[in-house]
């Protein structure tokens, strides 16, 4: 969850002023600030492109409506930074950044007898380095750490990008060799789940490469919504499926250019507690997965470990409606707790949305990943 202080925490289960904008910045550095009358940032942990981001905005006196490509709000290379927060009594505001979204369409409605409507598509940065195809044969060489490889391939498309990584010496044993046409933001995906990493831009632009969060080493959820007093959560609904329903990985190391043997790790949902539990009526449930990259048995261990967290809890979802927390994020663990609904448990936030106008509320996508007593 974004840092938020204790008194915004407190201030967003309460009546409060809403505060939301828009930073735009151009190519060339020009920048303004754009008071938005509808859209949303939404964040889907388990998209390719984790963040999209929709603005609308009137201009009444027409200096904001584009005319032509040299204009700011126009898709070639403007970017826009949403933010929604509080505005205490006292004057003083505390918001929280949405994150860095490159606009990719511009729509114009100019009405008879009102002022042009302007509505912004944007998407985080993950899509400008996807759509940066490599158009000649790419290289990483033997022996690059692949933390290293990640930030060359980021780095063809942003060059000072910063970063939130783990550390690793996991290196190639072989060359990886790219085609042209080549979707490089997939390949730096791929790397970093040999990692048993996710890989994303986070909500000020810089990227992360960092496992999934453990909801079982967690002292306690970055936030709660406990039915009683001062419990934001507006309308609750849980689905069971068992799509994917994956309860088990088995990651197959196959790296190449080295005497090694291969590796394999064989992972599963091993809580008798649990609805997926392999050994229980559910049965086994594989995801398997072919790594070029593993070559040692702690390596396979570590990403299989980590594939099979990001994996379980599908089988038992929830949808929940609730006033707006802006700190929230896709990756975030929160307790829901509705005695009706017999739901009393850990939820890791898959995709939520935050609405830009002051009016809107948040709907969030969670999947249960341990009952709380």
């Amino acid at each position: 969850m974004e840092a938020a202080t204790a008194r915004f925490l407190s201030r967003i289960r309460a009546s409060h002023q809403v505060v939301s904008y828009v930073d735009v910045q151009g190519p060339n550095q020009d920048a303004f600030r754009l008071t938005a009358t509808g859209g949303s940032v939404a964040v889907d942990r388990t998209a390719a492109i984790r963040r999209r981001c929709t603005v609308s905005c009137v201009d009444p006196d027409g200096t904001l409506t584009p005319r032509s490509a040299e204009d700011l709000l126009t898709p070639y290379g403007t970017e826009i930074r949403p933010y929604r927060g509080i505005r205490y009594d006292d004057g003083t505001e505390e918001v929280m950044p949405l994150g860095v979204f490159r606009i990719s369409k511009a729509t114009v409605t100019d009405s008879v007898g009102g002022s042009p409507d302007i509505r912004i598509e944007a998407y985080d940065r993950s899509r400008t380095v996807a759509r940066d195809k490599f158009t000649s044969p790419y290289t990483i060489p033997t022996g690059t750490n692949v933390v290293q490889a990640i930030k060359g391939i980021l780095g063809r498309t942003f060059p000072d990008l910063t970063y939130d990584s783990i550390s690793s010496g996991l290196s190639t044993s072989a060359p990886l060799l790219y085609d042209v046409n080549d979707d490089p933001w997939d390949m730096a995906c791929n790397l970093a789940g040999s990692l048993g990493c996710e890989l994303y831009f986070d909500t000020r632009g810089g990227v992360v490469i960092a496992p999934p969060v453990d909801i079982d080493a967690l002292p306690a959820p970055a936030f709660t919504y406990v039915e009683g007093p001062g419990c934001t959560m507006l309308d609750l609904s849980s689905v069971f499926t068992d799509e994917p329903g994956y309860n088990g990985v088995v990651l197959i190391g196959e790296s190449v250019g080295d005497e090694l043997p291969p590796v394999r790790s064989v992972v599963w949902d091993d809580q008798p507690t649990s609805a997926t539990y392999h050994l229980g009526p559910y049965g086994e449930v594989p995801m398997v997965v072919t790594d070029p990259i593993v070559k040692t048995q702690s390596d396979a261990d570590a990403a299989a470990a980590a594939l099979l967290r990001g994996q379980l809890g599908f089988s038992a979802q929830l949808s929940i409606t609730a006033s707006v927390n802006p700190a929230l994020d896709a990756g975030d663990v929160v307790q829901v707790v509705r005695a009706r609904s017999g739901v009393s448990g850990l939820h890791a936030v898959d995709t939520v949305t935050v609405p830009l106008e002051v009016t809107g509320t948040q709907p969030i996508g969670l999947r249960q990943k341990r009952v709380v007593s």
